[in-house]
């Protein structure tokens, strides 16, 4: 499937201010994303550096000197995405409970400020591990159960640190997703619908698999990765440190338009 995506932040200040930004919403190059991005279009301009972080996603930092009021940032990406799994899903826990695992995974293992699992939390988390055949089944059995989060971020926290609780090791995905329900009842080849930058869980249990928790479904098609890390705080898709008085408003536009 060949997705083209146009996304859009635009940054509002309400005094003349100077800013910094880190941008990341460049696709990631990965196995079942083969990716071509338009150079980061910017206004106004300003110096800028592109890199890889720490988690392999790809960084735009942006500095603009000249007051401004108003800030805009946009990519157009083209996308050809293969639905996966592209490894065979583990059939029980051995791996995830392997020698070596603990210690090769401790980012994706320990709770953090905005993955951690409340008591009632984790003692769910073992009660269905124990009822559950394979990390698979855990994922969907927890998805099933952990339905109290009203965003895509907080259902995504909210899973990780679940599954953590449970020994499997599982970290967070930025990305984005398309609108379409079934591209079998997709709008027409060239017609851009509204789409969303949020956010879905990888899990490992020999290899790394993709679940989206707010639709409760693999990962396919529909989601495009732009990186990861172990919460939204190391994966934001913009980052903005300004220099003036008053207030800020940010605004986002994502257009996802089905080419083939």
């Amino acid at each position: 499937m060949r997705l083209r995506i146009h996304s859009t932040l635009t940054h509002t200040f309400s005094q003349p201010v100077r800013s910094r930004l880190q941008v990341r919403l460049a696709p990631a190059a990965t196995a079942r994303q083969l990716v071509l991005s338009h150079p980061l279009s910017v206004e106004p301009s300003g110096f800028s550096l592109t890199y890889d972080d720490y988690w392999s996603t790809r960084v735009t930092e942006l500095e603009v000197a000249e007051e401004h009021t108003r800030f805009q940032v946009s990519m157009l990406s083209d996308v050809n995405v293969t639905s996966g799994p592209f490894r065979p899903l583990a059939t029980d826990f051995s791996r995830v409970d392997a020698a070596g695992v603990e210690d090769a995974f401790h980012e994706f293992l320990q709770p953090g400020p905005l993955t951690g699992a409340t008591d009632e939390t984790r003692e769910l988390a073992v009660e269905l591990r124990s009822a559950s055949g394979n990390p698979a089944e855990l994922v969907e059995r927890l998805s099933q159960a952990l339905v109290s989060a009203e965003s895509d971020d907080e259902r995504t926290h909210l899973t990780i640190g679940a599954l953590r609780a449970a020994g499997v090791p599982a970290r967070f995905v930025s990305g984005y997703r398309a609108p379409f329900e079934s591209f079998d009842q997709s709008p027409e080849l060239g017609t851009a619908a509204a789409g969303v930058i949020t956010s879905w869980i990888d899990y490992w249990d020999g290899a790394w698999h993709g679940w989206d928790p707010t639709t409760a479904q693999v990962v396919g098609e529909r989601h495009v990765i732009i990186g990861w890390g172990r919460d939204r705080k190391d994966c934001p898709p913009l980052r903005t440190i300004y220099t003036g008085g008053g207030d800020a408003e940010c605004d986002s536009e994502i257009l996802v338009t089905r080419l083939s």
